[in-house]
């Protein structure tokens, strides 16, 4: 029997030129449009379409909203609701917080003392790791430079975050929208329609960071719901800088594709990469004139006014007292998703939505058919009879039927 013949060096050298070669002599459609949505069309442009400025001071993550909650800032009342619905007060969102927080305890793998022997040219490795996410089964990918500023200043206990990593990849994961269509946008089903976003954006960001570690660049995951000590950045200056998305009234980051629909992971690293440019796709006008998530809102925490400046940047600043205060007191559900739900950019992506979304983007003057229509046709209306889950609750322990 003949032995295996195994290629020798310069057969090696060849095969990865020849890998590099079909990569760069790819149709400029193929380089672009790697996942679902066509990001490839949209408009890309130096900087965000809010006013960014120099003067964004970093964030104690003690003082979002969650930790100023925790610690008893919005009142008694907010402060035993944060440690009510920790462990879980829903069961289907108790079960997938269990998985969520064992991925959560994976310990990084030691990055490789040499570096893999593969192309080092930043094009290449983009490409590479972008393609490498969509593998994995991400919606849509993106690249961006971190800001020192994205950086939260200290953790959940006080300690001071270091400024390690130069680039970021991130991450998008649409939700589950038949779950969201089913549900009123604030009942039982918040906590698990995010929750399974997180739960497979863990497992993406956890592969990927492990994956950049074995071939010899430094990574760490970013991901998960609050409970989630993974965070060392802040996710919406991230995902303006990779172009995901624009800031949109609810002060969030709305992509056309997926509206608000969506969670998102980062995986920090110092591998080189070449960023992505922010987009503008008229959002900040169809915004301005729309006001259907801040009608929609049960807490009025959306504004219905004009942006204002926050911090040293542009946006629609949300009252997040009033927010966490309806999510944390929710006798009748869990988290809240109204804004997500009522958003008319979160809409499925059939073949009459993505035509109005190219009409918005590219004919002004069809912005305000397409609010008007929105309203009218009750845009992220409820389906009440696909709902499939029972509305329960744990009482000491016990399972308990709510009405």
């Amino acid at each position: 029997m003949t032995p295996p013949q195994f290629p020798t060096q310069e057969c090696e050298h060849n095969l990865m030129d020849q890998v590099v070669t079909l990569i760069e002599d790819r149709p400029p459609n193929m380089q672009k449009q790697q996942g679902l949505f066509p990001m490839e069309i949209l408009k890309r442009v130096e900087k965000p379409t809010n006013t960014l400025t120099d003067g964004i001071q970093r964030i104690d993550m003690r003082n979002t909203a969650y930790g100023l909650a925790a610690r008893g800032e919005y009142g008694p009342a907010v402060q035993m609701g944060v440690q009510k619905s920790l462990p879980g007060k829903y069961p289907l969102s108790a079960a997938q917080k269990d998985v969520i927080d064992h991925i959560a305890l994976m310990k990084s793998n030691p990055v490789a003392g040499e570096k893999a022997p593969i192309p080092q040219d930043p094009g290449i490795l983009t490409h590479h790791i972008k393609s490498f996410g969509y593998f994995l089964k991400a919606d849509v990918m993106g690249t961006c430079k971190v800001p020192e500023s994205a950086y939260y200043s200290h953790d959940k206990q006080g300690k001071p975050i270091d400024i390690r990593y130069e680039y970021a990849v991130v991450i998008v994961m649409r939700k589950e929208l038949k779950a969201m269509r089913a549900s009123t946008g604030h009942d039982w089903m918040g906590d698990p329609i995010s929750f399974q976003a997180y739960q497979h954006l863990g497992m993406v960001a956890e592969t990927m960071a492990n994956y950049i570690r074995r071939l010899g660049w430094d990574a760490s995951a970013q991901y998960g719901p609050s409970f989630v000590n993974r965070y060392s950045v802040l996710l919406p200056p991230l995902l303006l800088a990779a172009g995901i998305g624009e800031v949109s009234r609810a002060g969030i980051i709305l992509n056309p594709f997926l509206g608000l629909a969506f969670k998102a992971a980062v995986v920090l690293t110092n591998m080189p990469l070449v960023p992505d440019q922010p987009i503008d796709f008229g959002l900040q006008s169809f915004c301005r004139d729309c006001k259907i998530c801040a009608k929609a809102c049960p807490s009025k925490a959306i504004p219905v006014g004009d942006k204002v400046m926050y911090n040293g940047y542009e946006t629609w600043k949300l009252e997040t007292r009033r927010c966490a205060s309806f999510n944390f007191t929710n006798k009748n559900g869990t988290m809240c998703n109204t804004c997500v739900k009522s958003c008319p950019w979160s809409n499925p992506s059939t073949w009459a939505h993505n035509l109005v979304r190219r009409l918005v983007m590219v004919a002004p003057f069809t912005r305000w058919i397409a609010i008007r229509s929105a309203e009218i046709t009750r845009a992220g209306m409820t389906t009440h009879e696909k709902k499939w889950w029972f509305d329960m609750e744990y009482v000491d322990d016990v399972i308990e039927l709510r009405e």
